[in-house]
């Protein structure tokens, strides 16, 4: 990734798609070999979960299947560092840290990231505050502007149809009021995969600057949190309506 950062220009809606854990090589493989397939793609190699006898992600071995696919199929890999002393070890296969909602407030972790010059997608904490997500990110500064990306995942609130409170209000505040890119993360604001898509859309419509969205070529059987992935057919639909759809908001999809 040129200059360690994500460099697209301001028209430009980029994609960010792949498995919430990376589970086997063929699950990858299936995944890479889509012709509609994002050139950044997110997977688990270690996983924070609420219940501690869930998959937890394959951590080495994990890290071993992304390194083989890249030698065969290039491509930048996004994942979750949910420990400083996973950083390490991570850096030569990831390309952006992923820092998810329960580390956000973890600024040791943040001081830490900030030392490596690697991208970070800081994700607002399920009942962050706009204001404490942006104080999150100044423990960032040290890798510039350009190299920090705010991602909406939902937040906390009373009702219980969906995982979490798709607030894309915030996109629009970020948007005219700090310098930062925003994305947002369909998948887990959602939580259901028959809303995905369409919530991909409005995040569009809201201003953002890309997407982050889950995909498993099986749903059914995933390790995590299959039941907010899309399948290869429900993602190759999606990523033909935001090319329809972008221009419309002054965008170009990037894959």
């Amino acid at each position: 990734m040129e200059n360690n950062a994500l460099n697209f220009r301001s028209n430009e809606l980029f994609l960010i798609a792949g498995p919430c854990a990376v589970e086997s090589e063929n699950q990858l493989r299936t995944i890479l070999m889509n012709e509609n397939r994002p050139r950044l793609i997110r997977g688990g190699i270690h996983k924070m979960r609420t219940n501690a006898k869930s998959f937890q992600g394959m951590g080495d071995e994990g890290m071993e299947i992304v390194k083989k696919m890249k030698k065969e199929i290039p491509f930048d890999f996004i994942t979750e560092v949910t420990d400083a002393r996973q950083i390490e070890a991570l850096l030569p296969i990831t390309s952006v840290f992923q820092v998810g909602a329960r580390n956000m407030y973890n600024y040791e972790l943040l001081k830490e990231l900030s030392r490596y010059g690697r991208p970070v997608i800081l994700k607002r904490a399920f009942s962050a505050t706009i204001s404490e997500w942006l104080g999150a990110a100044e423990y960032l500064f040290n890798l510039g502007e350009k190299n920090i990306i705010l991602c909406e995942r939902g937040v906390r609130s009373f009702d219980n149809k969906l995982r979490n409170l798709l607030d894309l209000g915030s996109v629009i505040y970020l948007k005219k009021n700090t310098p930062f890119k925003i994305i947002v993360d369909p998948s887990h604001s959602m939580g259901l995969t028959p809303y995905v898509a369409d919530a991909a859309y409005a995040a569009v419509a809201a201003g953002a600057d890309g997407l982050i969205v889950e995909v498993h070529p099986e749903p059914a059987v995933a390790l995590s949190d299959g039941q907010q992935a899309l399948n290869i057919p429900q993602f190759d639909e999606m990523v033909q309506k935001l090319h329809k759809l972008a221009p419309i908001f002054g965008k170009e999809l990037r894959m």
